[in-house]
């Protein structure tokens, strides 16, 4: 009997999904079948529901954060990315990222800023394989494009962040990395900003976060994360914020506030205060505006005068996808507190739902299982 599997079809912004199923098949040669572990979603799938990050005027299957188990491998295939060795059975994230290797960034070692991304799930479902994105039971993925998840790290504790994740490693190598005893501010404790703070804490900074008690869990998160202040910005207001991070940067010996501060709300209102919150020659790390957004005023001399760096960064390479997993095998406790993070779960076939509830805040980390 032919094996079936259940897809979520985006059919365009609005719109609800398309539940359907696909014949299961064999991966061609350089690809790997994964089935279902975790798939997560994604603020960028909300950004695509929504219409405000736009997409070819085709049905697709979204979702670019899956983890999934190898069930076959097409051809002499043996390693994913890192040169890791692949067998049936193994735990694996797949990436939809291909850069094109060709452009100047890509010349110059620069890959995770492509500037040509291509993306593996942009392709009809009814063409076979079928399995081009991350929400279905099922995903067919080029090897080149899945890393191994090594020995002592769980799926699900891989599967909070696999996205948020590599996205801030990324964003901090660009921007210098981060050094122990720096006072760090995290302005949204969503998928990137949780990451950042237990990033920034490891490496011997003290945090703030600065979020919503909306959802009270995410603040707990942090705080159990290391987080020494938690800001919640509907009830603190600006100004008391901006004289809490300078009275503490002044505690601390770092001058006239935050040595770095890392934007992931993706709030366009953020940005402005995140100028104020960070201290003269301090470092403005931003991956969070990830979406065409309304404008905001901002004042400029900030920057002159505070000589203010500022780096932007949207996308990640597969060796940080490497860099995230050796995290987590590495600080096993933080790892579980990532587990934590998976606060709902979803089938395929509940994806408008599940698309309500991330939109709606519901969740930390939403997922489909």
């Amino acid at each position: 009997m032919e094996k079936l599997g259940t897809a979520a079809v985006f059919k365009g912004p609005n719109e609800k999904f398309d539940i359907r199923k696909y014949p299961v098949g064999k991966p061609e040669p350089g690809n790997v079948l994964l089935k279902l572990e975790y798939s997560g979603i994604c603020g960028t799938d909300i950004h695509i529901c929504k219409g405000n990050l736009p997409m070819p005027p085709k049905e697709l299957i979204i979702g670019h954060e899956f983890t999934g188990k190898v069930e076959s491998i097409g051809g002499s295939v043996a390693k994913d990315a890192l040169g890791n060795p692949i067998r049936t059975g193994d735990t694996a994230i797949a990436c939809v990222a291909i850069p094109c290797e060709k452009c100047f960034c890509c010349g110059h070692g620069e890959m995770s800023s492509c500037m040509n991304f291509g993306v593996t799930y942009l392709k009809d479902p009814e063409e076979k394989p079928h399995f081009h994105g991350g929400f279905g039971e099922y995903l067919f993925s080029p090897a080149r494009n899945i890393v191994r998840i090594p020995d002592g790290v769980t799926a699900k504790s891989a599967a909070a962040f696999p996205c948020g994740g590599p996205t801030v490693i990324r964003a901090c190598t660009y921007a210098g990395g981060l050094e122990s005893g720096e006072l760090v501010v995290v302005q949204g404790t969503g998928a990137l900003g949780i990451f950042a703070v237990a990033l920034a804490v490891s490496h011997g900074c003290k945090v703030v976060a600065i979020g919503s008690s909306s959802n009270p869990e995410r603040s707990r998160i942090v705080e159990k994360l290391g987080a020494e202040m938690v800001l919640d910005y509907r009830k603190v207001p600006r100004e008391e914020r901006l004289k809490k991070i300078q009275q503490l940067a002044g505690k601390l010996g770092r001058g006239n506030g935050a040595d770095v501060v890392i934007e992931t709300s993706g709030s366009p209102e953020a940005f402005p205060e995140g100028l104020d919150l960070v201290r003269t020659r301090g470092r403005y790390i931003v991956p969070g505006q990830y979406s065409s957004s309304d404008g905001v005023k901002i004042n400029p001399e900030l920057i002159t005068f505070k000589a203010i760096r500022i780096t932007g960064s949207g996308q990640y390479c597969m060796d940080d996808i490497g860099t995230y997993l050796e995290f987590l095998k590495s600080n096993p406790r933080i790892a579980e507190t990532f587990s934590e993070c998976i606060t709902h779960e979803y089938k395929i076939q509940d994806a408008d739902l599940a698309i309500a509830d991330v939109a709606a805040g519901k969740a930390i980390k939403a997922v489909f299982k």
